[in-house]
């Protein structure tokens, strides 16, 4: 799999999101540390207010799953992990906004059935049985790539 602008530009707004709020952090700690509990309660009250965190939850497991299929070296965007139901629109979404056209769905949870028919709901359509290949990621003692069987899923662009 190749970087994604998208994906990439999401990941700089995340960290600089986690710096920021690093250097606040410090101060709430100062204020732990003086016994000010008031402030820290003021503390947390605006941070949720005027800093939340720049992506939704389905946005953030796109990008958490870009990463790892960037870092194992797979040669598709793999779903190893599915979002919850209530996650899968703004995930959808957000591949569709970053230009995939394909995911493969390797997640093996209790909850898989719920997202394949959460990702045909949302549009998205299943293709065939696709293996992943991670050449970056092997098993103990293995020099041989990681391999896992999946659902390739095309991703429409709209639902």
């Amino acid at each position: 799999m190749e970087k994604n602008t998208y994906f990439e530009a999401m990941r700089d707004t995340a960290i600089a999101y986690n710096e920021a709020q690093a250097i606040r952090e410090k101060e709430r700690d100062a204020m732990i540390a003086a016994d000010d509990w008031d402030s820290v309660k003021a503390f947390d009250k605006r941070e949720k207010e005027e800093f939340p965190y720049p992506f939704t939850a389905g946005q953030n497991k796109a990008l958490v799953l870009y990463d790892r299929s960037l870092r194992n070296g797979a040669d598709a965007f793999e779903a190893d992990d599915l979002p919850w139901d209530y996650e899968l629109a703004d995930f959808v979404e957000t591949l569709r906004k970053a230009g995939i056209t394909a995911i493969v769905v390797t997640d093996h949870s209790t909850g898989l059935m719920d997202g394949i028919y959460g990702l045909t709901a949302l549009g998205c359509r299943m293709n065939g049985l696709k293996t992943v290949t991670r050449a970056d990621d092997h098993r103990f003692g293995s020099k041989e790539p990681e391999r896992k069987n999946g659902i390739e899923f095309i991703i429409s662009e709209e639902a």
